[in-house]
């Protein structure tokens, strides 16, 4: 017995570029994420969002909430990763002075040398991993990947950012 041919709607579907899109993304992400995130954990102590958040925090102190909203996570989950970076002794939290307490908004975390130099050693360890499959396109044509890629990232964020959170949403009946 055999299945009948996919129809041709289904066929177009499947071919739909904004299935290509997603499935390519996948495709890298779990190509690259399984292996580097087991190297980050065993060479360095680190999950990706730990080592992300330490590149994020090369450039400026910052706050909690605004880290959490450059990386696109939950401040619950921020929090996380930074109660980790701080038990490593990677960042440390600060409380500006005159800033009200017990919500926060008065911390700003800073990168210290420990976390500078854990992060730049990481960092070899991401290249090793993402440089061969960028390799193949040369300078100009990574530069434009990654260019496009930070585009579409752009206007996905300013899109779901009016979508109401599905975690947030009221309860079915």
């Amino acid at each position: 017995m055999s299945l009948p041919p996919p129809s041709p709607r289904a066929d177009d579907e499947l071919n739909s570029s904004e299935l290509q899109f997603l499935t390519a993304m996948w495709d890298i992400w779990q190509a690259l994420t399984t292996v580097g995130e087991a190297r980050l954990s065993a060479q360095h102590g680190l999950d990706l969002r730990g080592f992300i958040a330490l590149s994020y925090l090369q450039e400026r102190p910052q706050q909690p909430a605004d880290l959490a909203r450059e990386l696109g996570v939950p401040r619950y989950e921020i929090s996380r990763v930074l109660a980790a970076l701080d038990a490593q002794g990677a960042v440390t939290r600060e409380r500006r002075t005159g800033s009200p307490g017990g919500d926060g908004r008065g911390v700003i975390i800073q990168i210290t040398p420990l976390g500078c130099e854990r992060w730049a050693a990481a960092l070899q360890t991401i290249r090793t991993l993402t440089g061969p499959p960028l390799a193949h396109l040369g300078p100009a044509r990574q530069l434009s990947l990654i260019q496009t890629l930070q585009g579409v990232a752009h206007v996905a964020r300013q899109q779901t950012a009016t979508l109401p959170h599905p975690d947030r949403s009221q309860p079915h009946d």
